[in-house]
């Protein structure tokens, strides 16, 4: 018997593998989740160079460093959650609960084992919000069997699936995952390559971080990648896209600086090109590889579904048998879904409701994240 909550209003607060802000949404979450209000914050430069270094780098920071930005990003969490919280017409009181991802440093897997990192105090979070705050989420997947990623596809299943027609939910973030959501059937998931920490990462190196990202692709659309096609095709056949599922990757897997040696000396936007062909058909081949289906319905979310380029290829490769759709008509806009899925299990774990990722990261049933009362 679930556990009766004391309201239905939930906030989903993280900040994604680009590390570039903490973002809050509210929501009303009954048998449908509808959309209430939603707060960001960017972060300083400083801090999000740091992140994105130990990320990248695959080096652990010190004890005292890391302690550091684990309270920084717990300070920015409250003071975004609550910014939120002023700009609608309810009090901190009539809020159930906040899901707090936190912001990920480190997602390694080793052989059987995954090693996963978030940042982010929840108990300073709960404090400074007076909220009960529910975390670490990927670690209470780690512990039940599983990779701790992808959680997205839960949420996909709850809210996006249709008895109607096959979908594919694909959000293109610092790294792309998809879900399958068949007609009938299991719905499964897997993270399938880079979505845009590498286009990002060039784009920040080669405008010494005036720019955080190519905007609509375009620098990438003035590129051209025909003379670089056996290096792409190689780096796809490489060891890092021959995986079986559950699959999850992080920003550290996808090294820039060892592709861009294959590159010479290729323009700014050939490069550009280069990486997000890369993220294009990887997203591809990977619906070809695991997709048991021949035709479904594409939804995109995630930062890339904003890059124009990037869906254009992306469309231009998939055909007319997978059609892209607007996310927009099932009900939330792309850029809340990530925030709105740490709501719902947030919500899910105050009830006691196990969640199923057998399919999609390998662990049995269990409850997903750690209760912290104020």
């Amino acid at each position: 018997m679930k556990k009766k909550l004391k309201s239905n209003l939930f906030i989903g607060v993280l900040s994604g593998t680009s590390a570039d802000s903490i973002d809050a949404g509210l929501f009303k979450i009954d048998k449908k989740i509808s959309f209430l209000n939603f707060a960001s914050t960017k972060y300083d430069k400083k801090l999000q160079d740091l992140i994105l270094d130990i990320s990248r780098n695959k080096k652990l920071p010190s004890k005292r460093i890391l302690k550091e930005i684990d309270i920084k990003v717990g300070e920015i969490s409250a003071n975004t959650i609550n910014k939120l919280i002023e700009k609608t017409s309810f009090e901190s009181s009539q809020i159930c609960a906040i899901g707090s991802h936190g912001q990920t440093l480190m997602h390694r897997r080793q052989g059987t084992k995954t090693f996963s990192l978030q940042v982010g105090d929840p108990c300073l979070i709960g404090k400074e919000t007076n909220i009960t705050t529910v975390s670490n989420f990927r670690q209470a997947n780690i512990r039940n069997g599983g990779q701790g990623a992808p959680l997205t596809p839960s949420f996909h299943k709850e809210f996006f699936k249709s008895s109607s027609e096959d979908r594919l939910i694909i959000n293109i973030g610092g790294i792309s995952n998809m879900t399958f959501l068949p007609k009938k059937g299991n719905s499964f998931g897997w993270d399938c390559g880079p979505g845009n920490c590498m286009i990002d990462n060039f784009i920040q190196k080669n405008s010494d971080k005036k720019y955080q990202f190519d905007k609509d692709g375009q620098l990438a659309a003035k590129g051209d990648i025909s003379r670089y096609e056996i290096e792409i095709e190689k780096y796809l056949k490489s060891k890092l896209f021959q995986f079986k599922l559950p699959n999850s990757y992080s920003i550290e897997n996808f090294n820039l600086e060892k592709f861009q040696v294959k590159l010479g000396k290729a323009s700014s936007a050939d490069q550009a090109a280069c990486l997000t062909e890369i993220t294009v058909r990887s997203i591809y081949k990977s619906i070809a590889n695991f997709c048991p289906t021949k035709k479904a319905s594409i939804y995109l979310c995630g930062g890339g579904a904003e890059n124009k380029f990037l869906v254009s290829r992306l469309e231009l490769l998939l055909g007319s048998s997978f059609q892209i759709k607007d996310i927009n008509t099932l009900g939330l806009k792309p850029k809340y879904i990530e925030a709105a899925t740490f709501a719902w299990l947030a919500k899910k774990r105050l009830e006691g409701e196990r969640i199923y990722l057998k399919l999609s990261t390998g662990a049995k049933p269990s409850l997903l994240g750690e209760i912290n009362k104020n």
